[in-house]
């Protein structure tokens, strides 16, 4: 059975785990809260604010720590690449 989900406990939850996660966009904790709520009660479980906080939670925190650190741009030596992705032409080129 498909429930609507209350939009104050949406609020609530994306505000505070908005403050725990502040160097993403409120837009963006707002997102990941909403997406979690409809995938909890899309797989059959019973919906609650805490449930969909702590699996928004775990999310974000996979988010904020697949950010690579800063690292100075290398550029690699250029290899001309052949083979299926490399531009290698499987059909001869016309004459």
């Amino acid at each position: 059975m498909l429930q609507t989900f209350p939009v104050q406990d949406l609020r609530r939850i994306s505000a505070r785990l908005h403050d725990e996660f502040s160097a993403l966009s409120h837009r963006c904790v707002e997102r990941c809260v909403s997406d979690t709520w409809n995938c909890v009660e899309h797989l059959g479980i019973t919906v609650t604010p805490h449930l969909v906080e702590r699996v928004a939670r775990e999310h974000l925190e996979a988010m904020v720590n697949s950010v690579p650190p800063s690292q100075p741009i290398r550029t690699a030596p250029h290899r001309s690449a052949t083979g299926l992705f490399g531009g290698h032409h499987g059909v001869p080129e016309p004459r």
